[in-house]
């Protein structure tokens, strides 16, 4: 009985140890014969390859360039911003605006009151039925004049008071027009103290100056619009680089401290004037894909990269090589069988690195092999 439990614990012991170095084996990468070949490669079971968050990819094709950094901010074209005033005082009545609101164009913005308003329109009206008065005795005049009944210095007269008339009724129907008044509507009836004031533009509010109860002087700036469909870049150079600076080259642009990534732009105008403060030139973007500017607030601060020549050159992963004492190194695919793969250490010649990705100088030696392009850093000794 005791030489049976001595082989049965020195065989349960012996099991243990096996079980416990081949788990420790299949956690850590190994460098074996592969019996497959007989060359010398690095075998990994599939499990090894799914748990290490491992990956196998080609040599594509990826656009390399010189790059000017630069830095500026997101802008919109003038004619798509707009200051709102009135071009005549009043004191403030109806508001109801939140900076950050959206409004379209025409929409009532806030209202104003003035007595002077009714003045206006007073005015509008008298010099209208004087105009029917004095049109009337102008055709008068002008009949008899033909029929030699009249002399010549009354019709002159009437023309002349028609003419002074007529203009005084332009005059203040135009008026009444930058008042947002109907005058063609306009009766004794509905003579009123209060001017509309509507927005010119669709746009969001960014600014709000004035309170109700509050007189607004003439072209004091009550309401700030601005519409950010057509968002633009607008980035500062410095003059030793303009000259590489052409229309049509493409701009990476982010947001510091943002994690968004990159957006895509290009160039659209080349400044012609250097600031004398720091050396640098004006360069206006616009946006490749324009639907993105919901997104962008005018003024962002953006940090930028302006793509010269680019060329198209054979390129891997960047984490797919491994530099070991000034060389550098990729794992190819050698073969897949039963579960295991096996992978050869390869040299490659490298050239430039862009985005995550380097230029593979001798790409034709890898031809269209798969290469580990994920995890490659701790199997390469």
């Amino acid at each position: 009985m005791k030489t049976i439990k001595f082989f049965t614990l020195v065989i349960v012991s012996t099991a243990l140890l096996a079980a416990c170095t081949t788990g420790k084996e299949e956690n850590t990468k190994s460098v074996k014969v592969d019996s497959f070949s007989g060359e010398e490669n690095i075998i990994l079971s599939t499990e090894q390859f799914r748990s290490s968050g491992m990956a196998l990819g080609k040599v594509t094709p990826q656009l390399f360039s010189e790059r000017i950094r630069s830095t500026g901010r997101l802008d919109v074209p003038p004619q798509f911003k707009a200051s709102v005033s009135a071009y005549y005082g009043g004191t403030v009545k109806n508001l109801h605006l939140l900076v950050g609101q959206e409004v379209d164009k025409g929409a009532a913005l806030f209202t104003l009151e003035n007595p002077d308003y009714v003045q206006m329109q007073q005015d509008y009206l008298n010099a209208k039925n004087r105009m029917n008065y004095l049109k009337a005795e102008y055709e008068r005049q002008k009949k008899l004049l033909e029929e030699k009944v009249a002399s010549r210095k009354n019709f002159l007269k009437a023309e002349a008071d028609y003419r002074i008339v007529v203009s005084d009724f332009r005059a203040l129907e135009k008026k009444l027009r930058l008042l947002n008044i109907d005058a063609t509507n306009l009766t004794s009836d509905n003579i009123g103290t209060t001017t509309e004031i509507q927005a010119p533009i669709s746009g969001f509010i960014t600014e709000v100056n004035i309170t109700k109860g509050e007189y607004l002087s003439p072209n004091e700036v009550a309401v700030g619009i601005v519409n950010t469909e057509h968002m633009h870049l607008e980035l500062n150079v410095f003059e030793n680089d303009i000259a590489k600076i052409k229309k049509g080259q493409s701009i990476r642009f982010r947001f510091p401290d943002n994690g968004t990534g990159y957006f895509e732009g290009e160039v659209f105008l080349v400044g012609r004037a250097v600031y004398s403060d720091d050396r640098s030139i004006n360069v206006h973007g616009h946006l490749k894909d324009e639907t993105q500017s919901k997104y962008f607030i005018p003024g962002m601060y953006i940090e930028a990269e302006i793509l010269i020549d680019e060329v198209a050159r054979p390129a891997l992963p960047s984490d797919a090589i491994v530099n070991l004492d000034n060389a550098f190194y990729v794992l190819v695919k050698k073969s897949f069988k039963s579960n295991t793969y096996a992978f050869e250490q390869r040299q490659v010649k490298v050239g430039q690195s862009n985005d995550g990705y380097t230029e593979i100088v001798n790409a034709k030696e890898l031809g269209n092999s798969d290469i580990l392009i994920k995890g490659a850093f701790n199997m390469i000794q």
